[in-house]
């Protein structure tokens, strides 16, 4: 059974069959009782409005909405708000308070309101899975998707109307038939809130390859549908764990497929470093891209067990998959004094008092991993952290040629103390991830030559790492105020630094490589919990005022965090232009309302 377990979705479920009932098996509504909102002929109306004339232009979507509909009628805005609260029903990545607040805003166009103990009120406290950044940046698409499928739903008589709202496989044909369906992560979403008995709570068709790609030893190649491939190996997975609570983005399973990269690059990861063997993770400083090293390291480490021990095997030896995970992952901080002969050779006293090459940390750690058969062992991966802080083409050396000549050996200019050639040869288990800030070193200024043998992926800022970074944080802190009930303002924030994002990287005066990290912002949290004291009794603006300015817990972000390393980028001007810039940043973060 796929139905969520995480919290109490009941709600939601119900929200979903009513939506079944009430909106595709008759012409009625799910928000006001007795009402005919679903008709053919308001879905047509909504069609012309908002489908058939798309507003592209660089307003926010509600205010685009609103000009699009409000004219059309009630009943027209009914639907729009209605259709929002479909679109809302599933992701956990909104905040209950705010779909709320966009609903609301609709039905106030004609005059109505949400009920607080409405079911769907009360299915907007919680979600059942993340639909990511790009569901909200994508919303006219996903809204209209919606549009285009219950009129080609309602155009179908009425015996197969009843006859698909039973059957999950028949209606997921029907969805598919929709132009464009895949591209959707509603057209997931909406299999899933129906037949959550047979659909997954995966809102990515992305992540529904990579699972039956990772699993795929349970299904075999006879099924080429992939919801049905994933339904196939959760029954497998049942079988070889049956007292576990299987969801796929829960341990054990989450960590043999998921990559958190979605969105940063064209390929995951993942399947870009199996391919070339190395990366470089590059961005502005505070993008985590440390963390995501350590991550993908794991995630290689992890992919390769189930490869090699397919799932039974693998799911029984957790504790062997994670020791080799504690050391066979190789953190070297690399910084201005490390160089070419702490890495591949140098020049040594010898015990008798003369001189000796002797084998630096590269051919030391090939030894050290050469001791296990290349059978028996799982890869091994090199973090090369701060990249930029040393010259990388000299530290590298012979290795150089290597990096794409895995498991060729060539001599070193060099003999060991006993007068035999040294030799190096970099073996096809060893992977390398490289991380780089581009304040120190830009991409431009990397030897040709280098940049051939990685494979660079962008690590820019990240506003929902920021939002899961500051729940986490707000949880162990231990306040006592439900993360719900501020989620609406950190979120605020992320919209906010993503716009002094956008100025920073168009500004003259610094540019895309000065842009801030999120992990910057993340003191906010420990200064909220500071403003809110022991016994926090505020019910709405943590770190916003009604005006939309920044409380004190933002203020402080800035002025203790981001002023000063900003300060510190405009250092070279006059103190009358980089103070302008100062103050015309400071707007854009403290008061994005106003700078709007």
């Amino acid at each position: 059974m796929a139905r969520y377990s995480g919290h109490d979705a009941s709600r939601i479920y119900q929200a979903a069959d009513a939506f079944r009932a009430n909106c595709l098996l008759n012409d009625g509504s799910l928000l006001f009782q007795d009402a005919s909102v679903w008709r053919p002929d308001v879905l047509d109306g909504i069609h012309k409005a908002f489908v058939a004339s798309p507003d592209e232009g660089d307003r926010s979507f509600i205010a685009k909405f609103k000009d699009q509909i409000s004219d059309a009628g009630q009943e027209v805005i009914r639907l729009a708000a209605e259709i929002l609260c479909v679109y809302f029903l599933f992701p956990s990545n909104v905040g209950g308070a705010r779909k709320r607040q966009v609903v609301n805003e609709v039905l106030g166009w004609a005059g109505d309101s949400l009920s607080e103990n409405h079911l769907i009120s009360n299915a907007f406290s919680h979600g059942i899975g993340s639909g990511g950044q790009g569901y909200n940046t994508r919303r006219p698409f996903e809204i209209g998707f919606l549009i285009d499928l219950v009129i080609a739903w309602k155009r179908l008589p009425k015996e197969q109307q009843v006859s698909l709202a039973a059957d999950p496989w028949g209606f997921q044909e029907l969805v598919d038939s929709i132009e464009d369906a895949e591209a959707k992560q509603l057209r997931h979403m909406l299999l899933h809130l129906l037949f959550p008995d047979q659909f997954e709570r995966i809102a990515s068709g992305n992540h529904k390859r990579r699972v039956v790609k990772a699993f795929h030893g349970l299904v075999g190649s006879q099924e080429e549908d992939e919801d049905r491939a994933i339904l196939v190996i959760r029954g497998e997975l049942g079988k070889l764990l049956p007292n576990k609570q299987l969801d796929f983005y829960w341990s054990p399973l989450v960590e043999a497929w998921y990559d958190d990269s979605e969105g940063v690059s064209a390929g995951a990861p993942l399947e870009i470093i199996q391919h070339k063997k190395q990366i470089v993770l590059y961005g502005p400083p505070g993008t985590g891209k440390t963390f995501r090293a350590k991550n993908l390291s794991e995630r290689v480490i992890r992919s390769a067990a189930l490869n090699q021990m397919g799932p039974a095997l693998y799911f029984q030896s957790q504790s062997t998959v994670a020791d080799a995970i504690k050391k066979n992952v190789h953190r070297l901080q690399l910084h201005p004094a490390y160089s070419y002969e702490d890495f591949i050779r140098a020049l040594h006293i010898s015990d008798s008092g003369g001189t000796e090459y002797r084998a630096g940390y590269l051919p030391q750690l090939i030894d050290d991993i050469e001791r296990q058969p290349r059978a028996e062992r799982l890869p091994h991966v090199l973090i090369l952290d701060e990249m930029n802080r040393t010259d990388l083409s000299r530290m590298l050396g012979e290795c150089f040629s290597l990096l794409e000549d895995r498991n060729q050996t060539i001599e070193l200019p060099a003999r060991d103390g006993k007068g035999a050639a040294m030799k190096l040869r970099i073996p096809d288990d060893l992977f390398v991830i490289g991380t780089m800030n581009l304040i120190d070193q830009s991409i431009e200024q990397i030897d040709f030559a280098l940049r051939r043998r990685f494979l660079w992926l962008p690590c820019p800022f990240d506003a929902e790492a920021l939002i899961g970074a500051a729940e986490a944080k707000w949880t162990d802190l231990k306040s006592g105020l439900d993360w719900g009930r501020i989620e609406p303002d950190f979120r605020k924030l992320a919209a906010a630094a993503a716009v002094l994002n956008r100025e920073i990287h168009d500004s003259p005066l610094l540019g895309s490589q000065y842009e801030i990290g999120h992990t910057y912002l993340l003191d906010v949290v420990v200064f909220l919990r500071n403003f809110l004291g022991s016994r926090p009794t505020r019910k709405h603006n943590y770190l916003w005022n009604k005006k939309g300015e920044a409380l004190e817990p933002v203020e402080q972000v800035w002025n203790l965090s981001l002023r000063p390393l900003i300060e510190q980028y405009l250092a070279g001007l006059d103190s009358s232009a980089r103070n302008a810039e100062l103050n015309r940043l400071a707007k854009v973060l403290l008061k994005p309302e106003v700078a709007e």
